[in-house]
């Protein structure tokens, strides 16, 4: 077994599995948000007008991220780590605090709560007891969270 880039030796057991929950996980919640309306809710809440076609795509292009990161695993944390931070900053900040502020349920809520919030903070937990080092685990935060605000943004 080699040695991560600090030098310490990462564990056999370990809590990548939480990576491939995060990106079923994106699956779902896609499929929540779809059904229960998200795209009139982000235009009348957030001024966010997204076509059906550019949602699906760009919400597909996220699913094939997360698979393909949740299998590179703890090789490369700080990419793998992306799409977790992503979904954690998108339950809180355009899910809960939403729903919380509004007083009425946003699309997306029970996904985000149930499964992004828990497996994506386990993911971040995990990879620090797995031995990933904090200022990976910092980068990948900062990294996700740049790029859920980049798509809000673009949107």
């Amino acid at each position: 077994m080699s040695e991560w880039p600090d030098g310490t030796m990462p564990r056999r057991g370990t809590s990548e599995w939480t990576l491939w929950v995060v990106a079923v996980s994106c699956a779902l919640h896609v499929a929540e948000e779809y059904f229960t309306g998200w795209q009139r809710w982000a235009a009348d809440t957030l001024g966010i007008v997204m076509p059906t076609n550019l949602f699906l795509l760009a919400n597909a292009v996220l699913v094939v991220a997360a698979l393909s990161l949740a299998s590179v695993g703890w090789k490369r944390p700080t990419l793998s780590l992306v799409i977790p931070a992503a979904t954690l900053v998108n339950a809180v900040f355009f899910h809960i605090l939403p729903t919380v502020l509004q007083r009425r349920v946003s699309p997306g809520l029970y996904t985000a709560t149930l499964l992004y919030l828990p497996f994506s903070s386990w993911a971040f937990m995990g990879a620090w007891r797995d031995g990933i080092p904090a200022r990976t685990l910092v980068v990948a935060f900062s990294a996700g969270t740049l790029m859920m605000l980049a798509v809000v943004l673009a949107a």
